[in-house]
């Protein structure tokens, strides 16, 4: 007995192009500050194509670095770098309970680290 077997095929999806009255609904919703999921719900469409409507756009968004912020303004850094300089201070650990005396939120000697090696200094043995 010979059994055939048929190979289920999908149909072909067409991608069509928003039309303009969904343009200016997605340009809307992004400027209103909704996320891309959000306007997929809302609209039914894809979200790369919300995506690419909203680079086409370019809304002159500015990027978000990400990380955490900084727990050392700049003149926290300087304070401990004159102070590391002057051979007041002479290692990142008594840097740490020199600022943390200045600091609400303590930092960790590690961060102290970070900053010297950001302003170019390097440990070295005595």
């Amino acid at each position: 007995m010979l059994k055939l077997r048929f190979k289920h095929f999908l149909p072909l999806t067409t991608t069509m192009k928003p039309s303009s009255a969904q343009y200016a609904t997605i340009a809307s919703l992004l400027k209103e500050g909704y996320s891309l999921c959000q306007i997929q719900s809302k609209t039914g469409l894809g979200k790369s194509t919300v995506g690419r409507i909203g680079k086409e756009l370019d809304l002159n968004k500015e990027n978000h670095p990400g990380g955490c912020p900084t727990k050392l303004t700049p003149r926290n850094k300087q304070a401990i770098i004159r102070q590391i300089t002057t051979g007041k201070l002479d290692t990142a650990v008594q840097a740490t309970k020199f600022i943390n005396n200045i600091l609400p939120n303590p930092v960790h000697p590690q961060t102290i680290r970070n900053v010297l090696k950001e302003h170019g200094f390097r440990s070295a043995s005595k």
